[in-house]
């Protein structure tokens, strides 16, 4: 089968956008350049027909003039920094705010809106590269990020995300892909089974209130298996806080690669298991959420989708009691996460 690397638009600057497929076996997956999105994700479903469960646009137009970062990655650093400022050896550094006084996913010239260079393309893999310069988003250090997406023998999409620093700085890579197993409707019958016995609580500017809590009685325990629905509507404060899920949750400590969510559509039984090296996973359920023109004209709005957001806990570069996620030259961030598809 032929590699296969295709014109898909160009930024209102002109930048031009390619669109590459991967394919293996009954996997499909499409990502663009610009913001080296995740644009498809196509799976078979429990009837043996394929479903395309991420959201995504049929243009580059699409991803400029709509938010929510749909299918990018996002960085330097993802989630929220309090105060647009962060600590580097106890030296407070500022940064550049984009969320009112808050930084979110890297401000307001992050990875999102910045074209990949393709590195390497084969039928089942794609290396992305972005150098974002000394400064970016007020971060110290030239930061040289690579993106590898490849379609695995284990019926999944990996993502490894690694990158070099000439200047202690911090990092903290994801993609933001809002899935939906059903390929249409809203997520809130999706069943969702977390790793995690902790959540970090946020005040209603979204930045954490401590590390952790428990998940016991709450509507963040998903430490059995529940409907995303099940108590998205209650009267917990942490839920009106941020009009539904989207909060960080602890992972459960392991080494390596190990299993932290599943997911199942309620109608496709296709079932998703993320598997990630990171310490955390933000759970979003597209509480605000509004996209005009999505694939095939369709507009998006609240709960279509959920993203799961592998990750650094959210303001960890003010909080080094948290763990030390300062890159430092002469090392590399190397973190792989892995979305694995199987249906019930």
């Amino acid at each position: 089968m032929a590699v296969c690397q295709e014109p898909f638009g160009s930024t209102r600057d002109g930048r031009p956008v390619d669109k590459l497929t991967l394919r293996r076996g009954a996997l499909e997956a499409e990502v663009i350049t610009y913001g080296a999105a995740l644009r498809a994700l196509r799976v078979p479903d429990k009837c043996g027909g394929s479903v395309d469960v991420v959201l995504g646009y049929d243009a580059a137009a699409g991803y400029e003039e709509n938010g929510g970062y749909v299918g990018a990655v996002v960085g330097r650093y993802a989630n929220r920094i309090a105060g647009a400022r962060c600590l580097i050896d106890g030296r407070s550094v500022p940064l550049v705010p984009n969320e009112g006084e808050k930084q979110l996913h890297g401000g307001p010239d992050g990875f999102s809106i910045q074209v990949f260079t393709v590195e390497e393309l084969t039928e089942n893999r794609a290396v992305l590269s972005y150098a974002e310069p000394d400064g970016g988003g007020g971060f110290p250090g030239r930061l040289e990020a690579r993106v590898t997406y490849e379609l695995t023998e284990r019926q999944g999409l990996s993502i490894r995300y690694e990158a070099v620093s000439d200047k202690p700085t911090h990092c903290n890579m994801t993609n933001h892909a809002y899935f939906n197993l059903n390929g249409s409707g809203g997520v809130l019958g999706h069943r969702l089974w977390l790793a995690a016995g902790r959540f970090t609580p946020v005040g209603g500017d979204s930045i954490p209130l401590e590390m952790a809590r428990s998940v016991a009685g709450t509507p963040f325990d998903f430490t059995t298996e529940k409907p995303l629905g099940r108590d998205i509507g209650g009267e917990d404060e942490q839920l009106k806080n941020v009009g539904g899920y989207d909060h960080n949750f602890v992972l459960d400590p392991a080494q390596g690669l190990r299993l932290a969510a599943r997911l199942t559509g309620e109608h496709s039984g296709i079932v998703m298991e993320t598997w990630t090296e990171k310490p955390g996973v933000q759970v979003y359920t597209g509480n605000f959420l509004q996209a005009r023109g999505g694939k095939g004209g369709e507009d998006y709005g609240p709960r279509r989708a959920v993203c799961l957001e592998t990750q650094f806990f959210p303001d960890s570069p003010n909080h080094p009691e948290w763990g030390d996620v300062l890159l430092r030259p002469g090392r590399r961030y190397d973190y792989t996460t892995e979305y694995r598809f199987s249906v019930t």
